[in-house]
C-alpha cells in the first residue's frame, strides 16, 4: 500500500481529539448514571457520541455553537425514526463521525489554510463509516467490560465513567479519517503541476514562490484564527497562483524568443530581398518587397516581445519579493500579545491586498501585439501566394513559413 495513504497528518491534533473524546465519554457515562437515578433514562450510546462532538468541536464561537447543536440533534434524529437498534446506533454514530471531520476542517478555517492538506467529501463519508463501525464494536466491548466491573463490585460512579470512557474512545478514534490521505492545497497542487512545464528563470522564480508560500503557511498555522488571517491567506494564495499561471503562459513563448527564431526571420527577409532584386517583373518585385518589409516589421516585433519578457520576469520577481516580505512579517508575529497580533495581522492583510491588486496593463498591450503580428503574417502569406501564382519569380516556397509558425504559437496572455 502506498505509504502516503498511511501518513497521519497533524498527529498532535488527532491525539488531542482522542483525549477529549475519552474525557467526554467518561463524563457522559457519569451523567447517564445521574439521569437514570433521576428517572430519565437516556440511551448511553446516544449521549456519548453527542458529548464527544460537543467536547471536540473546534473553530470560532459560531463554528463551535453550530457543531455542538448539530451534534445533539443529528445524533438524536435516528432514535426518532423507529429503526432497528443496530441501525439506529450506526446512523447516530455516523452523524457524529462526519461532524468530527468537519470540526477538524473548522479548526483553522476552511479559507485560512495555506499549503496545508485538508479533508474532502471523501473524508466525511470515511469518518461516518468508521464511527458507525467503531461505535458498534465499542458498544460490545463496553458491555463486556461493564459486566466484568459488576462482578468485581466496582462502585457505580467509577463503573459508569469507565464504560462511557471506553465508548467515547472508540468514537474518538474515528476522527482518524480527518488525518489520512488528505487532499493537497489547491494552490500548491496547481503550482506543482505547472512546474515541469517551466524552464530557466520562470522555473526558478515559480519554485521559489512555492517554497515561500509553504513557509508562509507554516507561520500562519501558528497564529490565532482571525478574519484578517483568512484574508491574508486568500491574498497569498492568489498571488502565488497568478505568478505560476503567468509563468506557464509565457513559457510557451520562450522557444520563439530564441536567437534561432529571429535568425530564421532575418534569413527569410534577405531571401525575399534577393528574389526581388533578381525579379524582372515589376508587379512580382513589388509583392516581394512588401513581403520583405512585413518580415522586417515582425523582426522588430520579436525584439519587442523580448523586452516584454523582461518586464514579465521583473513582475514575477516583484511577486516573489512580496511573498518574501510576507514570510518575514509573519515570522515577527509569532511572539507578542494576542491583541497586538490581531492588529498587526489585520494591517498586514490590508497592505498585501493592496499590493496584490495593482492593475497590470501588459495584457492589453500583448493582445494588441499578437493581433498586429497576425495581420503582418497574413500580408506576407498573401503577397507570396500572389507571387507564386504569377509564375515569374524564383522566390523560395518557404517565405514567411517561420513567421507563420511564430504567429501561430504566440499566446494571448492574460496578465491580470
Amino acid at each position: 500500500m502506498n505509504a502516503t495513504l498511511l501518513q497521519l497528518h497533524h498527529r498532535e491534533a488527532f491525539e488531542q481529539t482522542v483525549t477529549r473524546a475519552l474525557t467526554a465519554g467518561a463524563g457522559a457515562g457519569v451523567l447517564h448514571l445521574a439521569m437514570t437515578r433521576l428517572g430519565v433514562p437516556l440511551p448511553l450510546v446516544w449521549m456519548v457520541p453527542a458529548a464527544v462532538v460537543l467536547g471536540c468541536a473546534r473553530g470560532d464561537k459560531w463554528d463551535r455553537g453550530l457543531l455542538g447543536g448539530l451534534g445533539v440533534l443529528l445524533t438524536a434524529l435516528p432514535y426518532a425514526l423507529g429503526m432497528a437498534p443496530g441501525w439506529t446506533v450506526a446512523f447516530s454514530a455516523a452523524a457524529a463521525g462526519a461532524l468530527l471531520v468537519r470540526s477538524r476542517l473548522s479548526d483553522r478555517g476552511e479559507d485560512g489554510q495555506v499549503a496545508d492538506a485538508r479533508p474532502t467529501l471523501f473524508h466525511f463519508g470515511l469518518g461516518a463509516a468508521l464511527c458507525a463501525g467503531l461505535t458498534l464494536g465499542g458498544l460490545e466491548v463496553a458491555r463486556v467490560f461493564a459486566a466484568r466491573l459488576a462482578d468485581l463490585a466496582t462502585p457505580a460512579l467509577l463503573g459508569a465513567g469507565a464504560v462511557g470512557g471506553i465508548l467515547g474512545l472508540f468514537v474518538g478514534l474515528s476522527s482518524v479519517a480527518a488525518h489520512l490521505a488528505l487532499s493537497a492545497d489547491p494552490v500548491e497542487a496547481r503550482v506543482e503541476a505547472l512546474l515541469p512545464q517551466l524552464s530557466g528563470d520562470f522555473h526558478a522564480l515559480t519554485e521559489r514562490a512555492l517554497r515561500l508560500y509553504r513557509q508562509c503557511g507554516q507561520s500562519l498555522a501558528l497564529l490565532p484564527r482571525e478574519p484578517a488571517r483568512e484574508e491574508l491567506a486568500r491574498t497569498l494564495g492568489r498571488m502565488t497562483r497568478d505568478a505560476a499561471e503567468l509563468a506557464s503562459e509565457w513559457a510557451g513563448v520562450e522557444a520563439q524568443l530564441e536567437e534561432r527564431a529571429q535568425a530564421e526571420l532575418q534569413a527569410e527577409r534577405e531571401d525575399l530581398e534577393r528574389s526581388a532584386r533578381a525579379c524582372t517583373d515589376p508587379v512580382a518585385r513589388r509583392q516581394l518587397e512588401v513581403a520583405a518589409a512585413s518580415l522586417a516589421e515582425e523582426v522588430e516585433r520579436l525584439g519587442s516581445l523580448k523586452h516584454r519578457r523582461e518586464r514579465i520576469l521583473a513582475r514575477l520577481r516583484a511577486e516573489v519579493a512580496q511573498l518574501e516580505r510576507a514570510r518575514v512579517a509573519l515570522l515577527s508575529l509569532r511572539s507578542g500579545q494576542a491583541q497586538l497580533k490581531a492588529a498587526e495581522l489585520s494591517a498586514l492583510a490590508r497592505r498585501f491586498r493592496a499590493l496584490s491588486s495593482v492593475p497590470w496593463e501588459e495584457g492589453q498591450a500583448m493582445d494588441a501585439m499578437a493581433s498586429q503580428a497576425s495581420l503582418g503574417i497574413s500580408a506576407v502569406i498573401q503577397g507570396t501566394s500572389m507571387h507564386s501564382s504569377a509564375g515569374e519569380t524564383h522566390a523560395p516556397e518557404r517565405d514567411g513559413s517561420a513567421d507563420a509558425r511564430l504567429a501561430a504559437e504566440v499566446p494571448r496572455v492574460r496578465e491580470t
